[in-house]
């Protein structure tokens, strides 16, 4: 039975026609609603540019527009102002933004005025980092000015924002909107940028009712009823932390459990908000109610699709002289099955999220091995409890294992590098367009399943590329989409020695820097770090570290090991510190 079939009484519901997206406010009033406890980075300083000046030029006119788009709270009244009349009403700038780091005015005759934008980076229209679609060339936009009453009006503005990066740099902040995994498992995080303040929780949800990007419609899934959208201007925060979500009445046509999703991508959407503890969805006003639970619901309720995935296994798991061990709580044990009790020679190894099953390449890198964690209590281990999952291989990279069991290869093979996917023991090849075929020094699957990242030597150089899983309603691999460069810009890197998932957005990289030294870097897995993103606050490691592990799970550990077989963890001072985990633990790895 739908919720709509169970509601005694329902009224007409007038929806704001949004489009699929957010209006920016057009009438220049503010509406605030105060939230207590509210962090540092969600407190903005007002800003309401002036208006255009009686008998400005077409270059001071334009740069009053461009000013006026930089207004806090985010809103296009006094931009407007600066539009003919024609055009004023049929500007949409919500359709995208462009960020520039430099910018000139050029006039022409005619009322033409020339505007160039150099180094420029692009977002879509719910936020989405497009990186630098001029590729550094820079843009120029021809904006015609027409008069109108007897002043300068700009008659085709592009439907775009346009604002300059130290104005993106300090009033947007990058969120996730959450939707799920094709199983429904877990959920995936999607980055978009938002301005921060008091619009952040309305522009999330808004994002969020749009649905996936049609390019990952075989990656992801929302179960939010398609048309569903915002019935009001905004999602109001009262003091207590309390956000109301109102929803057109398409919501109250699923079950229970459809809703109880719907609740999970709306909390973890919102829970990012600092300040923002619980939420409540209503229809016209009446909260919907989900079974089993109050009108007011906690944002952290649905930890059970965590994207990290909560029922995977902590434990970190290495080789010393050749065989398995897990380490827990600084404690290391030697595992119990075929991989820790017999000397099979392996030189990498893959754990399943469980921590049940272990996937190792052999000494020589030609074959995948799979064998059970630990033994079967009251029998002995032999040669026969381990799998032969992969054979005739070239020179096998460290495997990774996916949410659904299945076994994730890349050989690099004389033509370059191959992925397969193994499931069930049969094993398919999968082709990854971009990659497959080059240099491959080595690659993460993400603990979700959506996103696979690629180390690749270029020239002299190491480059970053991230690829999107296509799925079926099982897990099932259907295939994979085109790799897309993660760039580095501004870090000066030329030799990556390692990475590892940090958190479900972002990459842990170990840098070869200068001078014998070693970096950790923080990659966001869309590409839009910047030199400030990606330092940490990690030191420099004084030496030539060799590897990094560490896990996206949130206060997971962060690990470098040295060649010579050296662990150091790093403290909450910044500093790296020595373990207690004796050296020569090899091969080090999270489940994953």
């Amino acid at each position: 039975m739908t919720r709509r079939s169970g509601l005694v009484l329902v009224l007409a519901v007038l929806a704001l026609a949004l489009s699929g997206c957010v209006s920016l406010p057009r009438d220049g009033s503010v509406r605030t609603v105060s939230v207590s406890d509210r962090g540092e980075s969600d407190t903005l300083v007002d800003y309401t540019p002036s208006g255009p000046e009686k008998g400005s030029a077409p270059v001071p006119l334009v740069d009053g527009w461009l000013d006026a788009m930089r207004a806090t709270p985010l809103n296009t009244f006094v931009a407007r102002q600066f539009l003919s009349a024609n055009s004023r009403g049929r500007w949409v700038p919500e359709k995208g933004t462009l960020v520039y780091g430099s910018k000139q005015l050029i006039s022409r005759p005619g009322g033409r005025v020339l505007l160039r934008l150099d180094q420029v980076r692009a977002l879509d229209e719910r936020g989405s980092w497009l990186g630098d679609p001029t590729q550094g060339r820079g843009t120029t936009i021809d904006l015609r000015l027409v008069r109108d009453g007897g002043e300068w009006r700009i008659a085709n503005p592009p439907d775009r924002l346009v604002i300059p990066e130290s104005h993106f740099d300090g009033q947007y902040q990058q969120y996730f909107l959450y939707f799920f995994d094709k199983t429904a498992q877990v959920l995936v995080p999607e980055p978009v940028y938002v301005p921060r303040g008091l619009q952040t929780p309305t522009l999330l949800v808004s994002g969020l009712l749009k649905g996936p990007q049609q390019d990952l419609a075989d990656v992801e899934r929302t179960f939010v009823p398609r048309g569903t959208a915002l019935d009001g201007i905004s999602v109001p925060v009262s003091r207590d932390g309390t956000a109301e979500v109102p929803l057109s009445d398409k919501v109250l046509d699923v079950d229970d459990g459809q809703l109880n999703l719907i609740f999970a991508q709306l909390a973890w959407t919102l829970g990012q908000v600092s300040g923002l503890e619980r939420m409540r969805v209503t229809v016209d006003g009446t909260p919907v109610d989900l079974p089993g639970a109050r009108l007011d619901v906690s944002v952290g309720q649905w930890s059970q699709f965590d994207p990290a995935v909560a029922w995977a296994s902590t434990s970190m798991f290495g080789l010393r002289q050749g065989r398995v061990a897990a380490v827990d709580d600084g404690k290391e044990k030697r595992v119990t099955g075929a991989f820790g009790a017999l000397p099979v020679g392996l030189r990498s190894i893959g754990v399943d999220l469980p921590a049940q099953r272990i996937a190792a390449v052999s000494s020589d890198g030609h074959r995948v091995l799979e064998a059970d964690r630990d033994r079967v209590p009251g029998r002995s281990v032999g040669p026969d409890d381990v799998r032969t999952l992969y054979a005739g291989g070239t020179n096998l990279l460290p495997p990774d294992y996916d949410l659904y069991g299945q076994l994730f290869v890349v050989d690099r093979t004389s033509l370059g590098a191959e992925l397969s996917v193994i499931r069930a023991g049969v094993r398919r090849a999968v082709e990854v367009p971009g990659i497959t075929g080059r240099t491959v020094q080595r690659f993460a699957l993400s603990r979700d399943g959506t996103r696979l990242v690629f180390q690749v030597r270029t020239g002299s150089a190491d480059r970053l590329y991230t690829a999107r899983v296509r799925r079926d309603s099982s897990g099932r691999v259907r295939g994979v989409n085109a790799a897309q460069a993660l760039p580095l810009t501004g870090a000066g890197v030329r030799e990556i020695k390692d990475m590892d998932w940090r958190t479900p957005g972002s990459l842990a990289v170990l840098a070869g820097q200068r001078g014998g030294t070693s970096q950790v870097l923080i990659v966001k897995v869309d590409g839009s770090s910047s030199p400030e993103d990606l330092s940490t606050d990690a030191e420099l490691f004084r030496d030539q570290a060799a590897s990094v592990t560490t896990s996206p799970a949130v206060g997971s550990p962060l690990y470098i090991g040295t060649a010579s077989g050296q662990l150091f963890s790093l403290a909450t001072t910044g500093r790296w510190t020595g373990t207690s985990i004796d050296p020569g633990l090899a091969g080090t790895t999270f489940v994953g």
